[in-house]
């Protein structure tokens, strides 16, 4: 067959390009990723026992946590393309980063010296390493399938954008749980927490993103 045949036998075969996800979905994979850790959190965890006197400060961990969700989700939606480039993307997240790496250390300095280890680690093991990524775990699924569909080629970078957006979401979910409202805490932990979720969707995520 020459080439011009070939040519013409695949554009006479041609189809309609696959348009992306419409932002319903994205907004069902990450709604619904939110209440199914909401709802684990009321039936298998257990929601923190002073949540209304205490709403302020879970409301702004919840928020801290939203923000990494909302500083990832671009980069998302940019690697779900193949052979996207991340650009400047990543810069929102290098700030995000930056802003609670600085309010920690102004928390710690402000704190009392015997109660700032206290403080930064919260008296205990830091529940959010575990907790979190299983709460992430359900937007991380949702937001694998549609990435999937489209055909992404840095896979290892998409899966730790979807982990890291995913444990945002987690976090979220987390918040409504965590006794523990001291700044330097929220800042430090719940970042590594989103850190460790993206390191898992580098790992296992673009194992699922292959097509």
């Amino acid at each position: 067959m020459k080439t011009e045949d070939l040519i013409a036998l695949l554009t006479r075969n041609e189809g309609a390009a696959e348009r992306a996800p419409a932002p319903w979905r994205w907004a069902l994979a990450i709604g619904g990723g939110l209440l199914i850790g909401l709802v684990l959190i009321v039936t298998a965890i257990g929601m923190r026992p002073d949540i209304g006197a205490a709403m302020m400060p879970v409301m702004a961990k919840a928020a801290f946590a939203a923000a990494f969700a909302a500083a990832t989700l671009p980069i998302v939606l940019r690697l779900a393309r193949p052979g996207r480039p991340i650009g400047w993307r990543i810069g929102a997240l290098g700030l995000l980063l930056a802003v609670a790496a600085i309010a920690c250390v102004i928390a710690l300095m402000g704190a009392d010296p015997a109660e700032r280890m206290r403080a930064w680690t919260g008296g205990g093991f830091p529940w959010c390493l575990v907790l979190v990524p299983v709460l992430a775990t359900p937007t991380a699924a949702g937001l694998i399938w549609l990435v999937r569909g489209l055909a992404p080629t840095s896979l290892t970078q998409a899966g730790a954008a979807i982990g890291a957006a995913a444990g945002g979401v987690g976090a979220i979910a987390y918040a409504m749980y965590c006794p523990i409202d001291s700044v330097a805490f929220v800042t430090t932990w719940y970042s590594l927490a989103i850190g460790l979720c993206a390191a898992l969707g580098a790992i296992f995520g673009a194992r699922f993103l292959r097509w």
